[in-house]
């Protein structure tokens, strides 16, 4: 089982029968809170129903969405909506509607959402941020069943060119991480809700694509030394705007704003804070913070080595500027850690790699409360090798912050090479409910944590699932279809793999992999599959 006993309807839920369906992640549950299964591409098409209650959806449709608009056989959706019916006991076809040369029709018994029982996290938003404004007002409601999850969309800057963006992404990661130590609430990944960086959605659908019952909107102006800031949260579904409010701030006090934002979450919610350290983020830490954003924004906009030589000249000064803080430590790691694996560092390698395991270290000293220090220090472990040491520091990281898709990813990564494959699914499950737009990545681990479990057919359900996938990938692939006995989409995975690397062996295999995957007998099998 992936999931232990759920017996709350969350927000993201609905009711189908004796089942309950989480629309954001594709799991059903029992009335006891036990996972049902259904294969991947089930779930999916599901979901799909699920988000559009009593709206015919046609096969063509599902098909463009669950499966990418690949090419599947005809009856791969009746297929899938049989299970679905077997799963759910409706033989009846009452709660999923067959319409004749339409498609499809979820008719839940109850309504998505129920009219109450959330108002106290409007409370909490209202207290959130009337403490950035320095005015407290509390409304009272009924307790909420579960978690509300909380999307923090980026500032929309109105600053002059020279202050514009980086400042505003600190703040907003600051706002995140503060937020995510609070077991409390579930708050989206940055890397999902910074992808409405320039939002051409509404808030529903915003709100719909990242599964979130409310969302806090912001907006700056920064002059250079006073920082002006709106903020507004609405309901998520209804788009009504619940609260709103504007404050100044100066530079030299972000401390002081992000510590009353911790406070008012805690009184708000009636609990005590979870970690007494608060982030010291003085005017140099987020002048550090500016630096290391530059940087990711640069190399996600364009992977390439003039971009990380540039980051890395970037990070050298923040090292030199503000030697006090892991920001620019931490940054300079993890783009050596590239430019090593990727052959973009010239001249002494070893010296580069010392540098990097250096710096490492020193980020995780100057701070150790910052999940991003022990991100970067993981991958540098993984990187050498030590997959033990990496699942200690990944752990660090989440607890201190159990809303990063990165360094949960890191944990995931890690966990598959010693042969936790359960454990990795869990892990896993928590980052689709974080970060539902990750990309790539998530999947590539699930189809190899599933893989390396035995569920093959789950597996080949997984990677099919992707929009798309490196032709790196196509290792996993190719593995998947020699497990279950598909030796020519197994051999075409592996042709597509090498006319894009056709000097890798398996004997270069063998030496990248040895030492890192410590699973048993797992190693000798993915060799003899390709």
């Amino acid at each position: 089982m992936l999931f232990g006993k759920r017996n709350d309807l969350k927000s993201v839920e609905i009711s189908l029968g004796s089942t309950k369906f989480d629309t954001a992640s594709g799991y059903l549950f029992d009335t006891n809170g036990q996972e049902l299964g259904l294969r991947h591409q089930s779930r999916e098409v599901l979901k799909i129903l699920a988000q559009r209650p009593k709206q015919i959806v046609s096969r063509d449709r599902l098909v463009n969405i669950a499966w990418s608009g690949r090419r599947v056989s005809p009856d791969s959706v009746a297929q899938c909506i049989a299970e679905i019916r077997r799963v759910l006991g409706d033989s009846d076809k009452r709660l999923i509607e067959t319409i004749p040369s339409k498609g499809y029709r979820l008719v839940p018994p109850i309504a998505m959402h129920s009219a109450g029982g959330w108002g106290s996290l409007v409370a909490a938003g209202m207290v959130v941020f009337a403490c950035l404004a320095l005015v407290w007002g509390v409304r009272t409601a009924p307790a909420p069943q579960g978690p509300p999850v909380i999307v923090v969309l980026p500032f929309s800057d109105f600053s002059a060119t020279p202050h514009h963006d980086y400042l505003s992404d600190a703040i907003s990661e600051s706002v995140i991480t503060v937020l995510a130590r609070y077991p409390q609430m579930t708050v989206i990944s940055r890397n999902s809700s910074f992808r409405f960086h320039v939002p051409n959605l509404g808030i529903a659908e915003i709100a719909d694509r990242v599964g979130a019952d409310f969302v806090l909107e912001k907006s700056q102006f920064y002059d250079g030394s006073h920082l002006r800031i709106t903020a507004q949260l609405t309901d998520g579904g209804s788009e009504a705007h619940l609260w709103t409010d504007e404050v100044d701030v100066a530079h030299e006090a972000l401390l002081q704003t992000n510590s009353q934002i911790s406070v008012g979450i805690a009184n708000a919610v009636g609990f005590s804070v979870v970690d007494n350290a608060e982030a010291q983020m003085t005017a140099g830490d987020v002048s550090a913070l500016m630096i290391a954003n530059a940087a990711q924004g640069r190399i996600m906009r364009s992977f390439t080595r003039a971009n990380l030589l540039t980051n890395i000249a970037e990070q050298e000064q923040s090292i030199r500027y503000y030697p006090d803080f892991a920001w620019g430590y931490l940054g300079q790691a993890l783009s050596l850690r590239v430019g090593l694996r990727y052959g973009w560092i010239e001249g002494d390698e070893a010296t580069a790699h010392d540098r990097m395991y250096s710096l490492a270290r020193t980020d995780v000293e100057l701070d150790p409360n910052n999940f991003m220090a022990y991100h970067a220090l993981g991958r540098i472990l993984l990187h050498d090798r030590d997959v033990t040491a990496a699942i200690r520091a990944f752990r660090r990281g989440v607890e201190l912050n159990h809303s990063s898709s990165l360094v949960t990813m890191g944990l995931a990564d890690a966990l598959v090479y010693v042969g936790k494959a359960n454990e990795t699914l869990v892990v896993i499950a928590q980052l689709e409910r974080i970060d539902p737009l990750y990309g790539f990545g998530l999947t590539w681990a699930k189809s190899s944590a599933l893989w390396q479990a035995g569920d093959c057919e789950q597996a080949l359900d997984a990677f099919q699932a992707a929009r798309s996938m490196p032709v790196a990938a196509y290792k996993e692939l190719a593995a998947i279809h020699h497990c279950l006995g598909n030796q020519v989409a197994s051999a075409d995975a592996i042709q597509d793999y090498l006319a894009e690397k056709p000097t890798r062996t398996v004997s270069r295999e063998r030496a990248t992999n040895t030492g890192v995957w410590t699973a048993p007998r797992v190693l000798k099998r993915w060799l003899l599959a390709l």
